[in-house]
């Protein structure tokens, strides 16, 4: 979900920046928002329900083969303003999406599923994005800088095996990494795109 800070906002009058550190990274207002939707329901006022925001900003998959199924919300995707995800196979048949961040100076990010693709079995097929490996991008200069021949490398997004992140209070486990992507993607280094 793209812009969906745009929804967010306060009617009481902010004397004080109330804004968490997420809220302010993902660019919650600190007073009336955009679409004023705070004034019309309290669960985007963020001051009445502060963590309300964290559900908005996930890939959700819908099945066009089945429209009497449910949306699913895709969480080990990672939470920012996804822009796009495309898809591909890995050579094992494991699903690689690449995502961005519709914002100027975030990033790019990839997910690798853990279990691979099976033809022809739904059943099998229809958890894939649940597990994963996601990652975040940080491109490098070559040699020559300007030269357009830099290298790049992914960063892993997860709270065990990445010791930035394990080291970091902020993300006390796994679910804190994901909901604040953008912000574990800070503390990696990862490169900002301009959009």
């Amino acid at each position: 979900e793209e812009n969906f800070n745009n929804n967010f906002g306060t009617t009481i009058e902010p004397k004080v920046d109330g804004r968490t550190p997420a809220q302010k990274r993902y660019g919650i207002t600190a007073g009336l928002s955009e679409y004023g939707w705070e004034t019309r329901h309290d669960r985007f006022d963020y001051k009445k329900e502060p963590n309300e925001s964290n559900r908005f900003g996930w890939i959700v998959e819908i099945d066009p083969f089945a429209p009497e199924s449910a949306p699913v919300k895709r969480t080990a995707l990672g939470r920012f303003k996804h822009e796009s995800a495309a898809w591909n196979f890995t050579a094992d048949k494991r699903v690689v999406v690449y995502m961005g961040d519709d914002q100027a100076n975030d990033y790019v990010y990839k997910f690798v599923s853990d279990k691979a693709y099976v033809e022809g079995n739904k059943a099998s097929n229809q958890g894939l994005l649940d597990s994963g490996k996601l990652y975040v991008a940080r491109f490098n200069d070559g040699n020559t800088k300007g030269d357009f021949m830099g290298t790049g490398e992914w960063l892993l997004l997860d709270k065990e095996a990445n010791p930035v992140l394990k080291a970091d209070p902020s993300f006390p486990d796994q679910a804190s990494v994901l909901i604040h992507a953008r912000m574990a993607a800070d503390k990696l280094g990862a490169t900002p795109m301009d959009r």
